[in-house]
């Protein structure tokens, strides 16, 4: 087993799992899929696996085929010591030569954001399911463990499943998810558990929310909460502004950004319930199949069953940054974006939050008693009167 990189908080799960895979003694090629929200630490994750192991790193870009082809071969050149970059005609050669990386050990080969590739040749997936075909002996021959990572939730929850081309070949899928609340207290070091609950319901899980975001700006109590928020997320200048936003643009299956946000505000309006999600979208309720199914496929919304009433199901939005966003931030846009008094806009929206954001930790802490910590749910079961 691969020490764990002294640095790297938490992550057993995850880093147990891809040095399992990366060491694996049985011979032939594997592959492996990673992905999970942007900004989670796949990257960390897999650039230390790679370090550890003298694996390979590609990260791909946003880029013509053409391009991400050569960049590709250059980065091979590096990593062999070629005196000059790779040429290679198409990705039949580039996955060979990829496969070859193994011929000698166990190797990680890491292509990191894939669906970049993919957007610009959708049929990689194809030509890595024919290299990766039983009894080839490009495959048999060689022991390069692959590894296909990407922040694009519904794409990459694809690519394994139903008749897609990969389905069947991966040995590893493996989803890096953010840290729950308890973890999320410990990374952002907030020990008064109020104070934990109510950031981790602004901000969540996501670790370089803390790191890069916020430049390790904690709320230093219950005293300084308000401010934290007014100071590192409702400022123009801090990247958490915008961040809920990006989130959705960062997945290519949400086309129609005006309904799925509209979708996102009812349920964070209180709308827990299909009907209500349409009636506040004055919609059938059968119309918003299709959004609720993305954009739980996105990670960004759970369905959970009803405990009160049999074959109805209860929505509530999965990432609390998205749900603070919609139920506070976007009802007064336009006017955080202008005024330089945010503290006052803060304390006017405030029921908002406490309402539909904090109300059902409120519940859960009231069901279960003074004694216990609940996990934050970050859809609101009542509306704001």
């Amino acid at each position: 087993m691969l020490e764990r990189p002294a640095e790297m908080f938490k992550r057993e799960r995850e880093w147990a799992a891809l040095a399992e895979f990366a060491t694996d003694n049985r011979p032939g090629a594997l592959l492996g899929i990673v992905y999970g929200r942007h900004r989670q630490g796949k990257t960390y994750l897999l650039r230390s696996l790679c370090q550890a192991t003298g694996g390979f790193y590609f990260p791909a870009d946003e880029a013509a085929d053409r391009e991400s082809l050569n960049q590709l071969g250059a980065r091979l050149a590096e990593h062999v010591d070629a005196p000059a970059p790779l040429a290679f005609d198409s990705w039949h050669q580039a996955v060979d030569a990829l496969l070859s990386l193994g011929r000698e050990r166990r190797i990680p080969v890491v292509i990191d954001e894939f669906p970049y590739l993919v957007r610009a040749n959708p049929q990689i997936p194809s030509i890595i399911q024919n290299a990766l075909a039983p009894l080839r002996a490009e495959r048999d021959q060689s022991r390069s463990s692959i590894l296909l990572c990407g922040s694009a939730m519904s794409f990459m929850g694809r690519l394994l499943s139903g008749n897609a081309p990969l389905r069947g070949r991966a040995g590893l899928e493996l989803v890096v998810p953010t840290l729950d609340h308890q973890l999320a207290a410990q990374f952002w070091d907030i020990e008064d558990h109020a104070t934990a609950l109510m950031a981790n319901a602004v901000v969540g899980g996501t670790p370089a929310y803390r790191r890069e975001f916020a430049r390790d700006d904690t709320p230093a109590g219950p005293e300084d909460f308000d401010a934290w928020v007014v100071r590192a997320v409702l400022s123009p200048t801090s990247p958490l502004f915008r961040e809920a936003r990006y989130l959705l643009a960062d997945e290519p299956d949400l086309r129609d950004a005006g309904l799925y946000h509209s979708v996102l505000a009812a349920i964070a309006s209180g709308n827990a319930h299909r009907g209500g999600i349409a009636s506040y979208l004055g919609r059938k309720a059968g119309d918003l199949a299709h959004p609720l199914t993305v954009l739980e496929d996105c990670g960004l919304v759970t369905r959970e069953a009803d405990a009160f009433r049999d074959n109805r199901t209860t929505f509530r939005i999965a990432e609390p940054l998205v749900a603070f966003y919609h139920a506070v931030m976007r009802p007064i846009w336009s006017d955080l974006e202008h005024t330089r008094d945010t503290a006052r806009l803060w304390q006017r929206s405030r029921r908002r939050f406490v309402s539909n954001v904090l109300g059902r930790i409120s519940s859960t802490s009231a069901a279960t008693g003074p004694g216990t910590w609940p996990s934050p749910r970050c859809s609101a079961t009542t509306r704001t009167g």
